[in-house]
């Protein structure tokens, strides 16, 4: 391999953007790979709580997101827990079905407990997901 050859190689490796449209890349596999990895949880959050920071989203109020680029969800599961409502669009579908397990997850858990609801108040009930997701290419603009 020549040096650019091999530069090229390893920026592919190292950033799947360069390897073709995400929706291409971003299948199945790789949409679970992503979901389930440690590190790009912790990514995730980061940004996503910086995001927050950076756009003074209000802490006593929920604030109305549009996560473009959404992927798995993982942002969105982090404002949810700041009190954020979220909408998210991506273009790979099988990120989206992982932030869809995610909501009907968060969804059914909220319908158990309130199934199981005791008469005593629990502080710590989330209540159902806040985020709705839909699968667009940004790069042709809103549908709205």
């Amino acid at each position: 391999l020549t040096l650019s050859k091999e530069r090229q190689l390893n920026a592919t490796m190292s950033r799947p953007e360069l390897t073709g449209h995400a929706s291409l890349f971003y299948n199945a596999k790789e949409a679970r790979k992503y979901d389930s990895s440690s590190r790009m949880i912790g990514v995730q959050r980061e940004i996503t709580e910086r995001a927050i920071e950076l756009l003074r989203l209000p802490e006593d109020k929920p604030g109305f997101v549009l996560d473009i680029g959404c992927g798995s969800g993982l942002s969105g599961q982090v404002l949810e827990e700041k009190g954020h409502v979220w909408v998210g669009c991506d273009v790979s579908r099988d990120m989206l079905e992982m932030a869809k397990e995610r909501i009907d997850r968060k969804r059914e858990e909220a319908a158990s407990d309130e199934m199981n609801e005791d008469d005593e108040e629990d502080d710590e009930d989330e209540g159902p997901s806040s985020g709705d997701l839909m699968h667009h290419d940004m790069g042709t603009g809103l549908p709205f």
